[in-house]
């Protein structure tokens, strides 16, 4: 901690990042696949660039997500498989339409003869410039909704080229997860109605100038359970977008603690680190683990603390009603697991600059993979103003 900059910072295992890559690449010996990582769980563009080079494919949600893949080196159109009949997973489970229309989306699915991309786009409202340039760099795209798909029909006309499109299945499934991360039930934004299918197949089918359909894609917002049975009887590639299994136990927060202090009832661990760098247990009541840097002494008393930052709201802890020793000031602190969903979500709230990002290389050595951001790098947005 004596040798980086005196502030929150993330700290990753880019051993740890590979081997999570490799269980998975071993997981699916023998299948037809693609680990397409989602960006969304973490942008830093020097994991990006591990990540294409072990072999991973990129899931994007936005315009910037697909320019930053790009700029990593991922290509689009790496691999091609002939007479493609591809179903695209993060949670495999049923999809609940009829058998006839199963037919008729699988009878066009195999029909297809076309580029296996390494990248996929996203989103229930993907903007027509950004679906320009995906169909410009021949990325996949999911079909999300009727406007979506007019969308799409007219970003293939501007750049003049075939867009291979998946349709996004809406299962109506409750994967049991926290409301905000439930993507596949009946209440949620994203996906198509199994009842709107048959209309979404014929309006596909209607463009065979601008669109061919590639695949299905469902999203439960749980994790992949049973796979390799579905893949292998019905002969499928299988793209899979796994984003917090291949990142998250990479990484943790390091903090400094500020001090400690009680209000009668409640016993406070406060440190620099906030919300603004790690939302998720104020978003999502999400458990992370958090230890001490250091052994305490052994005379540290032991209490139930939050472990709170200093941002003005009640919201902003880290943890709640923890059992830790008593920390000196200036004692560090980390957080566990806070490789996704964290950096990516961090912000500038009570102008708590993003702070600086580091890994642990192969051997042993530490090297920054993203500078913090500062007070000048605020002001630098009203320059000439």
């Amino acid at each position: 901690m004596e040798n980086v900059e005196k502030r929150p910072f993330y700290l990753y295992s880019k051993p740890q990042i590979t081997r999570n890559f490799e269980a998975y690449r071993d997981a699916l010996e023998g299948l037809r696949s693609i680990i397409g990582y989602a960006i969304k769980a973490n942008n830093n563009l020097k994991i990006l660039e591990h990540l294409r080079q072990l072999g991973c494919g990129a899931v994007l949600v936005s315009g910037n997500e697909l320019r930053l893949a790009l700029h990593a080196g991922f290509d689009p159109a790496r691999y091609s498989y002939m007479d493609l009949l591809m179903l695209a997973f993060r949670v495999i489970g049923k999809i609940g339409v009829t058998d006839e229309l199963s037919v008729k989306l699988f009878a066009y699915l195999t029909q297809a003869n076309v580029s296996m991309s390494r990248c996929i786009f996203n989103g229930n409202g993907k903007l027509l410039e950004d679906l320009v340039l995906a169909a410009q760099e021949g990325v996949f795209v999911n079909v999300d909704s009727e406007f979506d798909l007019e969308n799409i029909v007219a970003a293939a006309r501007i750049a003049g080229k075939k867009v291979n499109v998946l349709l996004r299945i809406n299962p109506d499934v409750d994967p049991q997860v926290h409301p905000y991360v439930a993507t596949g039930n009946k209440n949620s934004k994203f996906g198509i109605r199994n009842e709107k299918l048959q209309w979404f197949l014929d309006a596909v089918k209607a463009h065979p100038n601008e669109l061919k359909l590639v695949g299905a894609h469902c999203h439960l917002g749980s994790t992949i359970t049973k796979v390799r049975e579905l893949v292998l009887s019905r002969n499928l590639n299988l793209i899979i977008e796994p984003g917090r299994s291949l990142i998250a136990n990479t990484c943790c927060l390091v903090n400094r603690v500020t001090g400690v202090k009680t209000n009668g009832t409640k016993n406070f661990i406060v440190i620099d680190g906030s919300m603004a760098e790690l939302i998720r247990p104020s978003l999502y009541g999400a458990y992370q683990h958090i230890e001490l840097v250091s052994p305490a002494p052994t005379n540290a008393e032991v209490s139930t603390f939050d472990v709170v930052g200093p941002v003005c709201e009640s919201a902003d802890f880290l943890g709640k009603d923890r059992e830790l020793p008593t920390p000196a000031e200036r004692a560090g602190l980390v957080v566990h697991d806070a490789g996704a969903y964290c950096m990516s979500m961090a912000s500038t709230y009570n102008l708590k600059m993003r702070p600086p990002e580091y890994w642990v290389e192969e051997d042993g050595s530490v090297a920054k993979i993203r500078h913090g951001e500062t007070f000048e790098d605020h002001i630098r947005f009203f320059d000439g103003l």
